[in-house]
């Protein structure tokens, strides 16, 4: 077939859940049809080498360049329009008129929109069309409102929530399909705006990379994750603050370690105190999930997966999360991974587990079994695959 697919982000190099997804898709796609796709890229590095590496899969991309500085002061003069801010900063005329050029000029079997933030550029054109929309953004930004304490991050958080309200339910009812990672994001739409085109596309993960090591080298506390998004700063400080210390009471000698990119300047300064190990910018988190006795991620969300568990789960180390943390993922407690909502539950489960080697080990056993069934990317191209079928087929 013939496919045009769309994406807010480049979708490459793999840092962030939404490059990760979409790279993964792509590749899978372009092994048996022809793809074109059309993507912002935002930054001052060379994105040659990212280009060549698309174009090594197979893969027509059309690159348009995102000034951020632009689309963040053209979101303010465009509010009264009252679209999501996240919406908005992603809408460009010359990204239009490219879509718009292609599908008068070639015969597309079907369009994919990757995340709703390019969803705008397909919803009128009437061709089969998707919407791998990954979560429900209203229940997100509530959740972001909520436990935002700065006054600012409030008041864009509580406005993208409310725009969308009308928004997104809206959206919808353009595309033929709309893939969500969770059951949770799904039955929440379908108390607003009940449709039968949503349908549930999880994300996976390398199974192949993301290897238990050694169980009797394990020997940090860890988490990962791009450091400077809202989300990951909400749980480093809650494990600074409020988790660690208790944990250290009782393992003193258990390093607490972070490892990811672009890290705040609080966290760098806690690094050089040596309360805490930072890795940043590393080129493989993999060997260190492969040491990690503790993978702690005490989540604070409400929409989507968490990959980066999936990842940890892949690599066979003994987690605690919270509920949502856990959604979309579905593992069971004690069995898959330890849950608990307060810090308290959280201290008490992490105890549990570090003083415990058998127990953890078949935890960390059994966590891996869960990702190998439900989150591999095999699984994942699979229901793609079904999804494609049954809209070519039936319509829908």
């Amino acid at each position: 077939m013939n496919i045009l697919f769309l994406t807010p982000r480049f979708p490459y190099p793999l840092i962030g859940g939404d490059r990760i997804k979409s790279y993964h898709l792509l590749l899978h796609l372009a092994k048996k049809h022809k793809v074109t796709l059309v993507t912002f890229y935002q930054g001052k590095q060379d994105f040659a080498p990212y280009l060549s590496q698309m174009e090594t899969l197979g893969i027509e991309t059309i690159v348009l360049p995102l000034n951020g500085i632009k689309s963040g002061l053209s979101c303010l003069f465009r509010s009264y329009q009252f679209k999501p801010l996240e919406i908005l900063y992603y809408l460009h005329s010359n990204f239009q008129k490219q879509v718009d050029e292609l599908i008068k000029n070639r015969k597309f079997d079907i369009s994919f929109a990757f995340f709703m933030r390019t969803a705008e550029y397909l919803k009128n054109h009437t061709i089969k069309k998707v919407l791998i929309a990954e979560d429900c953004r209203m229940l997100y930004q509530n959740r972001s409102y909520l436990e935002s304490k700065h006054i600012l991050q409030k008041a864009i958080r509580i406005y993208d929530h409310l725009a969308l309200k009308s928004y997104e339910p809206k959206m919808m009812e353009y595309f033929d399909m709309n893939t969500f990672v969770t059951n949770e994001d799904i039955n929440f739409l379908n108390s607003i705006k009940p449709l039968d085109s949503y349908y549930l596309l999880t994300n996976g993960t390398d199974i192949n990379h993301f290897v238990p090591g050694e169980f009797e080298k394990r020997n940090i506390i860890l988490f990962t994750g791009k450091l400077d998004l809202w989300a990951n700063k909400l749980m480093m400080e809650r494990i600074i603050q409020k988790i660690y210390p208790g944990i250290r009471k009782k393992f003193p000698n258990l390093p607490l370690v972070f490892v990811g990119a672009k890290a705040p300047d609080y966290i760098k300064k806690l690094h050089k105190e040596k309360f805490l190990t930072l890795h940043e910018n590393v080129l493989d988190i993999a060997p260190y999930l492969q040491q990690a006795r503790l993978f702690l991620h005490p989540h604070l969300g409400a929409s989507g997966i968490q990959n980066k568990l999936l990842e940890a789960l892949s690599a066979g180390c003994p987690v605690v999360t919270t509920k949502s943390g856990n959604q979309g993922i579905n593992g069971e407690h004690k069995k898959h991974l330890m849950i608990g909502d307060s810090d308290s539950d959280i201290i008490t489960h992490s105890i549990e587990l570090l003083s415990d080697d058998a127990n953890a080990k078949t935890i960390s056993e059994n966590g891996r079994n869960l990702i190998l069934g439900k989150h591999s990317w095999e699984r994942v191209f699979n229901d793609l695959d079904n999804l494609i079928i049954k809209l070519m087929q039936n319509g829908k």
